[in-house]
């Protein structure tokens, strides 16, 4: 389980026992950040692996 499983259920299920249910662009924002957290660190690590092995 990573760090981004835990506060994603945990805002998910409060929205969901809370008020009127989940609210939609709250979950998009959630589901956005959850997609894009290994995308992300791949293409950084991947853009800076060619100019520091130039360097080094």
């Amino acid at each position: 389980m990573s760090t981004t499983h835990v506060p994603f259920s945990g805002v998910a299920g409060t929205m969901a026992a809370n008020g009127p249910g989940l609210q939609m662009s709250a979950m998009r924002n959630l589901l956005m950040a959850r997609m894009l957290t290994l995308p992300c660190p791949i293409m950084l690590g991947g853009g800076l692996c060619a100019p520091f092995h130039a360097i080094f």
